[in-house]
């Protein structure tokens, strides 16, 4: 599941990747989420749901889940702040392999049912930077893609792609 951060004008940006290691909503056991952030389903697949009233009651009643819930919500603040430098940071091509792995390993899959206009909402971009920059991985043969469907062929490659600066750093060690 994307988490989205939204703009009146209805353009959207995501700023994290949830799959089966994790939990969205959480927060509506505090407050009422804000209404800028949305959630999206990008892979279908099962899921648990509660109402967050009686959430809130089993939080009273084991304190100790809070420890849990407080260690996953700073691994998701620090995916968030990762995802949002990378959109200061890093070119279009780059986004797209690293939204592509987190893709593969939240999902479980290389085959990843996601058009080009999907990706273009999720980074926040044009569909044809989408296109131009998913050319490029399939030029490199990362990846494959028909008509919604994008294959991963190169995994390893993929995530150099993704994160070409720590690529640099064990090049040099």
């Amino acid at each position: 599941m994307a988490l989205l951060v939204e703009s009146p004008a209805h353009h959207t940006l995501a700023v994290g990747l949830v799959g089966s290691e994790g939990a969205i909503g959480l927060g509506s056991v505090l407050s009422p989420a804000p209404g800028h952030l949305r959630c999206r389903v990008q892979t279908s697949g099962s899921a648990w749901a509660a109402n967050s009233h009686d959430l809130a009651m089993l939080l009273h009643q084991r304190p100790g889940m809070l420890w849990v819930i407080s260690q996953y919500l700073w691994q998701l603040a620090e995916h968030v702040a990762t995802m949002s430098a990378s959109v200061q940071f890093d070119d279009i091509g780059t986004r797209l392999a690293h939204w592509l792995v987190l893709s593969a390993e939240r999902a479980q899959s290389d085959r990843l049912p996601l058009t080009h206009e999907h990706l273009a909402q999720m980074l926040g971009v044009r569909r044809v930077s989408i296109t131009l920059a998913a050319g490029d991985l399939k030029t490199k043969g990362l990846i494959d893609y028909q008509r919604g469907v994008v294959n991963i062929l190169d995994m390893a490659g993929l995530r150099e792609c993704a994160h070409p600066q720590q690529a640099l750093l064990s090049a040099h060690v």
